[in-house]
């Protein structure tokens, strides 16, 4: 057991190794999330009406925040939302109906990682238990935590092609895409 306490972005790999990958499956890249984040650059996912309300919504919070009326900046901005880091999976397509809109329409929403590896790609989503007996091989074990992985999206390498790196903004991702010609670039530290 480990003395340290668990911290998702520290602990990915040794979730995604013990927990995600089958034997033999080579890991390709993983990209660890609070609450699912991802960028959405597919036109009209999420909607525009969505993205008015959740504005209006975090606006209305800012001003309401004495910390808000502090820092002067957008609350809900991409340095806030995905902490300084580029975002984990920035998602394209077109329109809702798109793979890539379905796919995530199932929806991370927890804390948790984005795994690419040379058979799939998914989400698994984090899960924290009391120390005990029954826990699958692979646990990851912290402090007085045991943390699991929840698979919650999990797509075969038979549904998407593998594209190799793609920078964005300054950053290099990893490019899946769909048939459709909606994809995924997972970010690739």
């Amino acid at each position: 057991m480990s003395g340290r306490e668990y911290d998702l972005y520290e602990d990915a790999r040794s979730l995604v190794t013990g927990q995600w990958l089958r034997e033999g499956e080579r890991l390709r890249g993983f990209a660890a999330t609070k609450r699912g984040n991802y960028q959405s650059d597919i036109r009209g996912h999420p909607s525009a009406a969505w993205k008015a309300m959740t504005a209006a919504g975090w606006a209305a919070a800012k001003l309401l925040s004495p910390l808000g009326l502090l820092t002067g900046a957008p609350y809900w901005n991409a340095v806030r939302r995905f902490e300084g880091r580029p975002p984990g999976l920035v998602a394209f397509g077109d329109g809702k109906g798109c793979e890539a809109a379905r796919l995530l329409g199932t929806g991370p929403h927890r804390e948790g990682v984005w795994v690419l590896s040379h058979d799939r790609f998914g989400y698994a989503a984090e899960r924290r238990a009391a120390p005990g007996p029954g826990h699958p091989p692979g646990a990851l074990v912290r402090s007085d935590t045991v943390v699991l992985l929840d698979k919650v999206i999990e797509v075969p390498s038979a549904r998407f092609a593998f594209e190799g790196d793609v920078e964005r903004e300054g950053a290099v991702y990893l490019r899946i895409r769909f048939r459709d010609g909606s994809g995924v670039d997972l970010y690739n530290r």
